[in-house]
């Protein structure tokens, strides 16, 4: 749909909010609207931004605020929609194969002709519950659950036999779905199949359609009969969407909880409480849009070909990197995101179709692989990691979350020597728990792993080592305070985690009686010339007092 340009940044701003928390109201109903109102939620229309009169002329209805800025610009949700399935089910409903001298295909379908079988095709519709995501301007995947529905068009036409035949029975005999070498749903004796499915298959798999046609003929004036048929297909490429999280919690010592929640495909959030009112999602948003292919349908006769327009096309879920990016929800009193991290990908903005206006981002985008959250509390019976997928989730307990734990450090810093000119300062971080040296040593840490070094150690901005005891000296000559602190790495990378830490000592050389000696001994040596240029002095003004007198 029609981008909004920079020229009109307030009406653009205006918009995104209108349509954020209008979609936001959607996304939680999940409430589908109408099945004619398929245009309301297809960002591949145009946006003629309709007024009321025009809406009521072109829909048969006052629209409703919604529906009159779905007009102008494209809605967006902050979950997986549910009316893509249930408006994809109402066009499926409605659309109607040919007849026996009648084939009816979308364009793209792969037909074949085969004896008395003519223009015979296995066409999938839809898959649902399923998301495409938009990873970058040339990549995307089609992610389905491992439970759900395909629906495709089987149809045929039938040549008219030669001789003294007819034809006594025509049918499809049984349509097949198997995923990979998977057979995951059958049906029989109908051409728009609608298939419940479940597939114990992970990953990247072919889902294939495959239809057998039959058609008997028979002698007019025999007993005689023969049965052709022909095996049609139709296949795709999909990825089963499983949710297997790894996930890490750990609580801090002011009694904050920590929760960091890893998976290596996309994936949605994490919702804190049942109602859904405290949660964190990634940096997917979603839109939905017509699958374009079955814009036009195809009409095969012996005669002719024409075309003609469906009474729906079905409607699939497209997530998008969004430029709002990762939140947390309610912004102020709920949980924080100290971090995000994932994979760098360029921008998808390139890929979308041109009628297509949505919040995509328009530099290179973090994949949130991973989201960290921290709250005041996280009751594990309540939380539930969402996939990019509708209804693919999985509670928190089934994912055994690790245990890590947060400690304060004991970071000691004394002053043990000192000269008139120098101080040595010892510097000491250990466990408050154990007493073990606290490691600052290692590898670069993985965002999830528990191998990485505890943090770094400063004094006044400079990096400190410490050696196997978790202890060094330093020393310094300049007076003044010094400070050190522990930055801690973050708890997620490295077990225990600790707290940031700082500790401070003054040292000056008049703070010892050495100092004051050195700065006696200083100030005498120091004021010798004073003293002699002040004696030479009053000696000349005597004797120039001298040759002047009479």
């Amino acid at each position: 749909m029609r981008g909004i340009g920079f020229e009109t940044t307030a009406l653009c701003v205006s918009l995104l909010v209108g349509v954020t928390l209008l979609a936001s109201g959607l996304a939680t109903a999940q409430s589908p609207p109408p099945a004619n109102e398929t245009r309301t939620v297809d960002a591949r229309d145009p946006d003629p931004c309709l007024t009321p009169a025009q809406y009521n002329a072109t829909y048969g209805h006052t629209p409703t605020p919604t529906q009159q800025l779905a007009t102008c610009t494209d809605l967006t949700y902050a979950a997986p929609p549910a009316h893509a399935a249930t408006l994809t089910a109402d066009a499926f409903a409605a659309l109607t194969p040919g007849n026996a001298t009648t084939s009816v295909a979308p364009p793209g379908a792969n037909r074949t002709t085969r004896g008395l079988i003519a223009d015979a095709h296995a066409t999938l519709y839809a898959v649902h519950p399923a998301t495409q995501i938009q990873l970058t301007s040339t990549e995307r995947r089609q992610y389905i659950a491992p439970n759900g529905t395909v629906r495709a068009l089987i149809d045929y036409r039938i040549r008219a036999p030669t001789g003294n035949r007819s034809v006594t029975d025509h049918a499809v005999r049984e349509v097949r779905v198997s995923i990979g070498d998977e057979l995951v749903g059958t049906a029989a004796g109908t051409q728009t199949p609608a298939i419940e499915y479940a597939t114990t298959q992970g990953r990247q798999q072919p889902l294939t359609v495959t239809a057998e046609i039959a058609v008997t003929v028979g002698g007019n004036n025999t007993t005689t009969v023969t049965t052709q048929t022909v095996t049609v297909t139709d296949t795709r490429s999909v990825w089963i969407y499983r949710l297997r999280p790894t996930a890490y919690t750990a609580t801090y010592p002011d009694g904050d909880t920590g929760l960091a929640v890893y998976q290596g495909a996309p994936w949605h959030g994490v919702t804190l409480t049942r109602d859904g009112s405290q949660r964190v999602r990634g940096v997917w948003r979603y839109y939905t849009a017509r699958a374009t292919a079955w814009d036009r349908l195809v009409v095969s006769r012996a005669a002719d070909t024409t075309r003609r327009a469906p009474r729906g096309q079905p409607l699939g879920v497209v997530a998008f990197p969004a430029q709002i990016g990762p939140r947390a929800v309610p912004v102020r009193d709920g949980p924080s995101l100290p971090a995000v991290w994932g994979v760098d990908r360029a921008s998808p903005a390139p890929g979308l179709h041109p009628n297509v206006s949505v919040g995509v981002v328009n530099e290179s985008y973090t994949r949130s692989f991973g989201v960290a959250l921290r709250n005041a509390s996280v009751d594990p019976d309540q939380v539930r990691v969402h996939g990019v997928v509708r209804g693919v989730s999985a509670p928190l307990q089934s994912v055994t979350p690790t245990e890590r734990p947060i400690r304060r450090p004991n970071l000691t810093v004394q002053t043990v020597s000192t000269s008139a000119s120098t101080a040595t300062i010892r510097i000491t971080l250990r466990d408050s728990q154990t007493g073990d040296p606290i490691s600052l040593d290692g590898p670069p840490p993985s965002p999830i792993e528990d191998d990485g070094p505890a943090g770094t150690l400063r004094l006044n901005g400079e990096p400190v080592e410490l050696n196997y005891t978790g202890a060094t000296t330093v020393t310094v000559t300049e007076p003044g305070l010094y400070t050190v602190e522990f930055e801690p790495a973050s708890w997620r990378t490295t077990s225990p985690a600790y707290v940031a830490a700082s500790e401070s000592v003054r040292w000056h050389p008049l703070g010892t009686i050495g100092g004051w000696l050195r700065l006696g001994e200083t100030l005498l040596w120091g004021a010798i010339p004073l003293v002699v240029a002040w004696i030479a002095g009053r000696q000349l003004g005597h004797l120039l007092s001298a040759e002047s007198g009479p």
